[in-house]
């Protein structure tokens, strides 16, 4: 193994630009075969990821009921079977009324004497609130960390614990050492995507602001699309975007980022980049979060406004119900996180 790494490292490439797991790297004899359990809410996403799998991961089955006073009356149908077993767990924490019952699958899991145990979180939804700016603020991201970073360890050692583009970096660092987080990615979901477009060569890749651009640029860079930055500056008591550089002039310009909640922050993107003469807008995010159906505004048949224009919105299924909300809707397409899921069980 250490031979066929070492030409490759002898180049000095940016290893950053290869951000999810490539099963074709792995040896035969370390791929594992995997039992893979999860909530409702994620059954379709798991069967998916069973399906790219090609038999090596099984689903198992976990009975999700409630007492009489609302509390989690839960059971792992044959827990014996798994018994030195790789074991995963695909959870959804985006409803916050649904963690404490997860939590207590998560860590009874790997008590169950398995093998291994990796947790799959594809959203860490509290990511956006990763720092303290006034005395009283409770960055709540470290307390969801600290939370898992508290899970039993298996026979094997630590658990393993998967998430897609977090929204900060520097939140990794909010882990402990009992688990071992691997973070991916859903970028290179849209530029499978951007190489299938008739207009592949006209793509343009626009971030909101200056932390998207440091977030996901480098796995823009060997595909040698243009860029344009955008930036947030205060006008009294109100964010406008400006282009920061760039030029969107007769391109089909997509905006990239990892999440999108009112999703008023596209919109303005959009307006300023069809201002300034952008052919097509497109957007991209992994996490379709839309509270309270805010997706709802992109409906070139509901929306109003520069929303109407957005030619594609991609997103991944890392929101299970944003999923079946926009399903068949102009102008949301889902790009699936089932394959990189499959490959990051194989490690």
């Amino acid at each position: 193994m250490a031979s066929q790494l070492a030409p490759a490292l002898s180049t000095g490439e940016d290893f950053r630009i290869t951000t999810n797991v490539d099963t074709t790297q792995i040896p035969a004899a370390l791929r594992k075969d995997c039992v893979l359990f999860y909530t409702p809410d994620t059954e379709e996403l798991a069967q998916k990821v069973a399906q790219q799998a090609g038999g090596a991961i099984t689903l198992g089955r976990i009975k999700w009921k409630k007492f009489a006073d609302g509390f989690p009356d839960l059971f792992v149908e044959n827990a014996t079977s798994i018994r030195n077993r790789h074991v995963a767990f695909l959870a959804s924490f985006t409803n916050p009324t649904v963690i404490f019952e997860q939590v207590s699958v998560i860590y009874a899991l790997p008590r169950l004497f398995v093998s291994s145990f990796t947790l799959v979180l594809p959203f860490f939804p509290t990511g956006t609130m990763e720092r303290v700016e006034t005395e009283g603020d409770i960055a709540t991201a470290n307390t969801l960390a600290r939370l898992l970073s508290n899970v039993p360890p298996s026979r094997g050692g630590p658990t393993s614990l998967v998430i897609f583009d977090i929204h900060a970096l520097q939140e990794r660092f909010y882990f402990g050492d009992a688990v071992l987080p691997l973070f991916e990615s859903g970028v290179p979901l849209l530029l499978e995507r951007l190489r299938q477009l008739p207009d592949r060569d006209l793509i343009t890749i626009a971030y909101p602001d200056e932390g998207a651009w440091k977030r996901f640029h480098y796995q823009f860079k060997s595909e040698g699309y243009p860029e344009v930055i955008c930036t947030k500056v205060r006008d009294g008591s109100k964010r406008i975007v400006r282009l920061k550089e760039g030029e969107p002039r007769d391109r089909h310009v997509v905006i990239v980022d990892d999440l999108v909640q009112s999703g008023s922050t596209l919109i303005e993107c959009h307006s300023l980049l069809v201002s300034l003469g952008a052919k097509h807008v497109s957007a991209f995010v992994t996490h379709g979060v839309f509270p309270n159906m805010s997706w709802v505004k992109f409906r070139p048949d509901q929306g109003s406004g520069a929303a109407d224009g957005f030619r594609y919105f991609w997103l991944s299924d890392s929101c299970p119900q944003t999923v079946r909300d926009v399903r068949n809707k102009a102008p949301f397409e889902v790009l699936s996180l089932a394959g990189p899921i499959a490959a990051a069980l194989q490690i």
